[in-house]
């Protein structure tokens, strides 16, 4: 429905509080999404002139689609809608957002408002005092881009000028003006606003401005990053409140906020300004199928709806004419629900306006299989009493996850919040401990808890003395590029060689005082240098061990010299990784799920559907295969007789079934919980635990 335009300047409108805006929104959200980009070139004739309603009602219908974010601005910087603050496409004849609003809406489909805010080139332009700047004075630009370039050069992909929307500058208060002119035009189920990632720092007028009346040291680059990102929480919080105050129930979203790789941006937890978290990804190209667990375990942690994203996409966001196979779709499609999160799969409108149907088709495939199983997934939140301890480290996060996940040893995201109710806590190799989260930790083992750390997680910042007690002392970095390491006694020997291993970096020099040696370090004779070298690589190991231990154990807690995570994320030893199995198996005694029988490449997921009284058991196999430089889903391979352990309370239990055929499943009851048999699944299946209502 449209409404009466009132050109209302920022300053003067009254915004809806902040304290308002805390609390769930009244209209769950939609499970089966599609994210439509549209960033169209001015020198491309007849924009939507092939907008056709029913055509585009049926790609929706036919891709079982209940939510689709379309398009007001796109990173051209044109508007498609009749704008007097924007400017409009100046090849577009009607209003093309109120149209896709109308063909949405009048099939119940929702449609959240896509605005780009860092990339918009028209505005770029015409405003270069909007853009950002590095601190030499020169325009932030993407990387590639070419300031000097002449006009028939090659342009990089994703290529553009970057605008600075920090609340200190005008830029900010002129997409403020246009979202409202958009608020007061059109039904709005929601904005998803993009390109928050672009820079660390920004140096431009308003931006030296704001720093200089902070105080802020200008050569201080960690200084100057976390004062654009409280500008831009601040920017973010402004949209967010004017949204609610004509629509408190719309959606609003800032991308790449949740993004763990963008250290700065979450460190200051811009993703608070969200009303849910899409957690983008590619996992053809960029994270891969293992980014999605640890993403999504720790917002919903935070206890906000999550959303996966992936796309149609080949190789490349945007792409046209990149498919990937339904299969691959339906498979991404079953991991979001497996890991309790809603599915979106991107797409990019041709110019012309008509939908290409066979994108559709395959959305559609996977998402016939989400309607059977979507139930089971979001809303339910990840369980288990095994943590990993976020450090922002990607390769040391990622590596420990890796590990757990082909061990399947489900996982949850620990914090000072929930440490009691874990058995043990896994710490990644970087520093990342305050002064009160280690008494936290320290408190939690005198009260049981178990701990085990790789590398300097558990030392201070400047990596002198550890934080916790392991029984033994600092002494130094390893003056070796690289080491061996050789297993002691039998607690680490299981599926091990007797023999020393490479570690292809070296591990921190420890003096053991109370702490059991479970392995030691052994040295090469020397470093490999053009005076000293032998054969084509490391150099070999001496006959015995040195002193220093690789591994030491203090009660419940374990400590290993090297950043073994780190190792592993890298080259992907399986010694690394059998390794580190042992020695949480040494301490973990009591987990919550127990697998048997699945591929190292199965993944498996728990979560509790409180509101549903259920436990559900969610298990995947299909390999992604290497492909040229792309992984690709294509093979699925039945499995049979995998085996589930589970300790849950049994008193309580009512039935056990198996999704999506719906079929009981018979089951044993144990001391600790219930254990039963899979007689055969492919590509995804769910074992719900059906409780009685108390």
């Amino acid at each position: 429905m449209k409404r009466q335009i009132l050109m209302v300047l920022f300053f003067g409108f009254s915004m809806v509080s902040w304290a308002q805006l805390q609390r769930p929104l009244n209209n769950p959200m939609p499970t089966r999404q599609v994210h439509l980009d549209f960033h169209t070139s001015e020198y491309i004739p007849g924009i939507g002139e092939k907008f056709d309603k029913k055509q585009w009602q049926n790609a929706l219908k036919t891709g079982r689609i209940n939510s689709i974010n379309i398009f007001a601005k796109g990173h051209h910087g044109w508007s498609y809608y009749p704008t007097k603050v924007g400017v409009r496409h100046p090849n577009l004849r009607f209003d093309l957002l109120g149209a896709q609003i109308n063909a949405c809406h009048e099939i119940g489909v929702k449609c959240p408002i896509y605005f780009t805010v860092g990339w918009s080139a028209n505005d770029a332009e015409t405003h270069p005092e909007w853009l950002m700047r590095n601190q030499d004075g020169s325009y932030a630009t993407t990387d590639g881009y070419d300031l000097n370039a002449t006009e028939d050069e090659i342009r990089p992909h994703y290529s553009w000028k970057c605008l600075c929307p920090a609340v200190s500058g005008p830029y900010h208060q002129h997409i403020m003006q246009q979202v409202e002119e958009i608020c007061q035009n059109y039904e709005v189920d929601g904005f998803w606003f993009d390109i928050y990632h672009i820079k660390e720092q920004c140096y431009c007028q308003h931006c030296l401005a704001r720093i200089k009346n902070e105080g802020v040291d200008l050569n201080d680059k960690d200084a100057v990053s976390k004062s654009l990102n409280l500008a831009l929480k601040a920017h973010m919080k402004e949209l967010r409140c004017l949204v609610g105050k004509y629509y408190p129930d719309a959606t609003v979203y800032f991308n790449a906020t949740t993004r763990l790789e963008d250290k700065q941006i979450f460190k200051q937890r811009l993703y608070d300004m969200n009303t849910h978290q899409d957690l983008e990804d590619l996992p053809t190209t960029w994270g891969g199928y293992d980014k999605l667990p640890l993403d999504a375990k720790y917002h919903l942690g935070q206890g906000v709806p999550v959303t996966g994203m992936s796309g149609k996409f080949h190789k490349a966001w945007g792409e046209f004419g990149g498919f990937k196979h339904a299969d691959a779709l339906r498979y991404e499609a079953a991991a979001m629900i497996s890991y309790g999160a809603r599915c979106n799969f991107g797409d990019q409108l041709h110019p012309s306006g008509e939908m290409d149907i066979e994108t559709y088709r395959n959305i559609g495939e996977a998402y016939e299989y989400v309607e059977r199983i979507e139930s089971y997934g979001p809303g339910g939140k990840p369980v288990s009493n095994l943590g990993v301890w976020l450090t922002l480290n990607n390769a040391a996060d990622h590596g420990v996850v890796n590990m757990l996940l082909e061990m399947h040893y489900d996982f949850v995201v620990a914090t000072p919040e929930n440490l009691n109710d874990l058995e043990v806590v896994v710490i990644p190799s970087q520093p990342c401990l305050d002064d009160r989260e280690s008494q936290q930790i320290n408190d939690w083992i005198k009260k049981g808890g178990k701990l085990l750390v790789l590398g300097a997680g558990a030392m201070n910042m400047e990596k002198n003395r550890f934080m916790i007690d392991f029984g033994c002392e600092y002494l130094e970095e390893s003056p070796y590029d690289f080491d061996y390491t050789a297993i002691k006694g039998n607690d680490l020997s299981t599926n091990m060689v007797a023999s020393p291993f490479l570690n292809y970096e070296s591990g921190m020099r420890l003096k053991p005082l109370d702490a059991k040696v479970l392995a030691c370090i052994r040295e090469p004779y020397f470093n490999r240098t053009y005076s000293h070298y032998s054969s084509h690589r490391e150099t070999p190991y001496k006959l015995e061990n040195s002193k220093y231990p690789a591994v030491v154990r203090l009660n419940n807690s374990i400590l290993f010299a090297h950043n073994i995570d780190q190792l592993y994320y890298s080259h992907g030893v399986r010694l690394h990784r059998e390794m580190f199995k042992n020695a949480l198996d040494l301490i973990y005694k009591r987990p919550m799920l127990r697998v048997v029988n699945l591929p190292s490449s199965g993944r498996v997921s728990l979560l509790k559907q409180d509101q549903q009284n259920r436990y559900v058991v969610h298990l995947l196999y299909t390999p992604a295969l290497q492909r040229g430089e792309v992984q690709v889903i294509e093979d699925f391979v039945p499995l049979s007789d995998v085996q589930i352990h589970l300790m849950i309370p049994i008193e309580s239990i009512e039935r056990v079934y198996q999704i999506p055929e719906m079929e009981e499943l018979e089951f044993e009851k144990t001391q600790q919980g219930i254990r039963l048999n899979i007689p055969q699944f492919m590509m995804h299946t769910g074992v719900v635990i059906q409780q009685r209502k108390q």
